[in-house]
């Protein structure tokens, strides 16, 4: 057995330079797993907020529903004449000045109705990012409104998952019942614009 003192020496320097190269590895994968863990909480912490705003942009468009409904029932004449409640009725994008100011001079049914729809639609503008909204006419049921509204989408995936919903939503649609013999949605051919996201709603004045 060789008990040289310099070999010992040297054999115990090579243990202590091991021992140091263990534990500096082992700092590194504990600094690794942490370096993951923090990245996952930043992950889901993005996709958290992304889910509570895309949740809160759903909220936003049920009061705007609300609201619209709310601003159609004032309006009486729209509500009960079945010709003038067609007034309400909407394309896609910001509709033109209407001539009548209705806060300062009395208006008609069908005047009222242009200056609520414009006042509603910038409203819904400036609350939902590229919020936009059509609103039209049932074709299962004749006293009801749809309204379809959208707004940009948020988040690459909800976009996704808005595009697979609503190929579902509107496909098929224009009849009461469709060619698999399943009850209309009463949507017809209108359809949620490209590269948003829609809420639908159905009012009866």
């Amino acid at each position: 057995m060789n008990t040289h003192p310099e070999a010992m020496a040297s054999g115990f320097k090579l243990t202590r330079q091991a021992q140091r190269g263990a534990t500096m590895l082992e700092a590194l994968v504990a600094l690794m797993v942490l370096a993951l863990g923090v990245l996952g909480l930043a992950r889901l912490q993005v996709a958290t907020l992304m889910e509570a705003r895309t949740a809160n942009a759903r909220s936003v468009a049920i009061h705007a529903a609300s609201d619209l409904l709310e601003r159609m029932q004032v309006n009486r004449a729209a509500r009960l004449t079945a010709v003038a409640f067609g007034d309400y009725v909407s394309p896609w994008a910001m509709p033109a000045v209407p001539a009548s100011n209705c806060l300062e001079a009395p208006c008609s049914s069908t005047q009222m109705a242009a200056y609520d729809i414009w006042q509603w639609k910038q409203s819904l503008a400036q609350q939902l990012p590229g919020g936009d909204a059509t609103v039209f006419r049932s074709d299962t049921d004749p006293t009801q409104l749809g309204v379809l509204l959208a707004w940009s989408a948020i988040q690459a995936k909800n976009l996704a998952n808005a595009d697979s919903a609503n190929a579902l939503l509107y496909a098929a649609a224009d009849a009461l019942v469709d060619a698999a013999g399943n009850p209309g949605t009463g949507v017809g051919t209108v359809s949620c614009p490209a590269q948003r996201i829609c809420h639908l709603v159905y009012i009866r004045p």
